[in-house]
């Protein structure tokens, strides 16, 4: 009987080697995803139907406005220089935009790194993680928020199917479960 318990637990703690083995390196591939993605987070400065709204126009002005010069990077350490360089612009161009429309509460444009949950995104699904983002905060930015992936280029791409956006996704790709893994390595992170 002795044989067989210890037996069992022998085989327990492989299996629990074994997955977390499995779970660390999915984990570092998440870390991956992390560090080579620039997030376009915009929260409105309220719930209202008015502010909602002109946060989805602002959203898509930002995007024709800076979205090609971005696009020019080749990876995200360029993506970020350029965004700093373009920091004083986009909030110039986000507040104007907001007051030509009626809005006189402004905006605070930042290169910032946070946490972001897991989110679907088309046929992308993004892991949990810290993240770097360009955030665009309307008023006091306590509304809903909308965010895209804008380096590399999934914002307008996505929207309009181009075959630059399967190509981009194609790099990143959807496998099968991994929600699931998602999940539990978000339940895993918060342990910590």
């Amino acid at each position: 009987m002795k044989k067989v318990l210890i037996s069992l637990f022998l085989a327990m703690g492989a299996v629990f080697f074994f997955c977390a083995g499995g779970f660390l390196t999915f984990a570092e591939n998440c870390e991956d995803v992390c560090s080579e993605v620039l997030r376009l987070h915009i929260p409105a400065n309220s719930d209202s139907e008015a502010d909602q709204a002109i946060k989805l126009r602002l959203r898509d002005y930002i995007l024709s406005e800076f979205s090609d010069e971005l696009a020019e990077c080749e990876n995200l350490d360029e993506a970020e220089e350029k965004t700093r360089e373009l920091l004083p612009e986009i909030e110039r161009k986000s507040t104007e935009f907001l007051e030509r429309n009626g809005f006189s509460y402004g905006a605070k444009a930042e290169l910032v790194t946070m946490d972001f949950t897991t989110r679907e995104y088309d046929k992308l699904i993004l892991p949990a993680g810290k993240y770097r983002a360009i955030r665009i905060t309307l008023g006091s930015g306590e509304g809903k928020n909308w965010w895209c992936v804008i380096f590399p280029q999934l914002c307008l791409p996505a929207a309009s199917k181009s075959e630059k956006a399967e190509d981009v996704l194609a790099d990143f790709g959807k496998p099968q479960g991994i929600t699931i893994k998602f999940a539990v390595f978000e339940w895993f992170q918060g342990l910590f």
